[in-house]
C-alpha cells in the first residue's frame, strides 16, 4: 500500500460518522488487530528471536544460512513495528473508546507501518535471495563457488535495505501532522500526493514492480526450476540421507518460504486494486461503516503472518534446525556422539549453498 491507503487510515480516524457502529469496529480492530494479529506479532517474535540464536553461530560458514539469518532479522524489524501499531490500537478503541486515542493511532498509522514496509521490501528482497541460492545449488552446482559466498549475501543484502529505503522514505514527508483547536492531529496531505502521475507511476505500477510483479516471477521462476530439477535428479520421493538430505530440507523449505511470501503479499496488491477501482470513495469505503472497513487491516495482518511463520516452516521441514531447537530450549550443553544426523547438521553450515 502507499500514501493513498494512509490517507484511508486518517480519514477513518478523524471523520467517522455519527450514524456509524463504533463498538462493532472497534471490535473488529481488538478481535482481528490486536488478538489475531497480535498474537502472529508475538509469537513471530520469539520464533525469529530463536531462528537468530541459532543461526548467528553459523551464518559465517554458509551463505544460505547467512541469508536466513538475515531474513529473521528483518521480518523481526516488521513484527516489532506491528506490535506497536496493532496491540495497542485495538485495546484503547474497544475498552476506552472510539475517539480515545486518536493522535496515536494517527501517528503510529502514518510513521510505524511506513517503517514496517521498508523492512518488509527487504523481507521479499532477501527471500529472493534464499531462493537463488537454492536455485543456484540444485540447478546450476558448478557455479555456486562463485555466487554461493557471504560476502555477497551481505553485500546484496545491503543493497536491498538500499533500495527499499529509497523507494519507501518520501512517503514519511507527504503528511504533515497539525493539531486542531480540540488537541486533535489533522493530516495535512501533500498536493504530490492527488497528482495523478503520483498515483499511477509511483504508488501504483512502481509500488506493483516492486513489491510483487517483479520479485512473484523470479520466485515463481526458481521454484519451478528448482522442482524440475529435483524430480529430475529423483530426490523429491526418494529418501535420502546425509548432504542430500539437508539441501533437500533447505529447498523444500525455501519453497514453502516463497509460496507463503506470495500469498500474504498479494493481498497488498489486491489493495491497490481496490484503490484503483474506488479511487476517490476509497477513503470513504474504510471508514467505520463502510463497504471496505473489514478488509482494510487483512493486507497488514497478512505481513505479519509472512514475517512470522519461518520459524514454523523451519521445524516442521528442516530436521536439522528443529533438533537444534529443541537443544537450545532444553539448554542441552553436551556434545552428542558422532552420527549420520551429527555429520549431516556439520555439512549443512560449512556447504557454501
Amino acid at each position: 500500500m502507499g500514501a493513498v491507503s494512509t490517507e484511508a487510515y486518517f480519514t477513518e480516524s478523524v471523520q467517522v460518522p455519527r450514524w456509524s457502529p463504533k463498538k462493532d469496529c472497534a471490535a473488529n480492530l481488538l478481535i482481528v488487530g490486536t488478538c489475531f494479529g497480535g498474537f502472529f506479532v508475538i509469537s513471530g517474535l520469539v520464533g525469529n528471536a530463536l531462528t537468530i540464536a541459532i543461526m548467528a553461530r553459523e551464518r559465517k560458514k554458509s551463505s544460505i544460512i547467512n541469508c536466513l539469518f538475515m531474513l529473521a532479522i528483518a521480518d523481526s524489524f516488521v513484527l516489532l513495528n506491528y506490535f506497536v501499531v496493532l496491540i495497542p490500537n485495538g485495546i484503547i478503541k474497544y475498552a476506552l473508546n472510539w475517539d480515545k486515542g486518536i493522535n496515536y493511532s494517527i501517528f503510529v498509522w502514518t510513521y510505524f507501518v511506513e517503517t514496517a514496509r521498508i523492512f518488509n521490501q527487504v523481507s521479499v528482497f532477501l527471500t529472493m535471495l534464499v531462493t537463488f541460492q537454492r536455485y543456484v545449488s540444485v540447478c546450476l552446482p558448478h557455479q555456486a563457488k562463485r555466487l554461493c559466498s557471504v560476502k555477497l549475501v551481505n553485500i546484496l543484502v545491503a543493497l536491498s535495505y538500499l533500495v527499499a529505503i529509497l523507494y519507501f522514505f518520501p512517503n514519511f514527508f507527504l503528511f504533515t501532522m497539525v493539531k486542531d483547536t480540540s488537541g486533535r492531529f489533522t493530516p495535512r496531505i501533500h498536493p504530490v500526493v492527488k497528482s495523478p502521475l503520483y498515483q499511477i507511476l509511483y504508488s501504483t505500477i512502481g509500488f506493483s514492480l516492486l513489491t510483487y510483479v517483479i520479485p512473484g516471477t523470479a520466485l515463481g521462476f526458481m521454484s519451478i526450476q528448482i522442482i524440475r530439477a529435483m524430480r529430475s535428479q529423483g530426490t523429491m520421493m526418494q529418501p535420502s540421507l546425509g548432504a542430500s538430505s539437508v539441501r533437500k530440507d533447505l529447498t523444500l523449505s525455501s519453497i514453502a518460504i516463497v509460496i507463503i511470501c506470495l500469498a500474504c503479499q498479494s493481498f497488498s496488491i489486491a489493495n491497490k486494486a481496490l484503490i484503483w477501482v474506488y479511487g476517490d470513495r476509497f477513503a470513504t469505503a474504510t471508514r467505520c461503516g463502510g463497504q471496505l472497513h473489514y478488509f482494510y487491516l487483512i493486507p497488514h495482518v497478512t505481513m505479519v503472518i509472512n514475517s512470522a511463520c519461518n520459524f514454523i516452516i523451519f521445524v516442521v521441514l528442516a530436521k536439522g534446525f528443529r533438533k537444534k531447537v529443541q537443544r537450545l530450549l532444553v539448554a542441552e550443553k553436551r556434545v552428542t556422539p558422532a552420527s549420520s544426523s551429527g555429520t549431516t547438521e556439520s555439512k549443512l553450515t560449512t556447504s557454501r549453498c
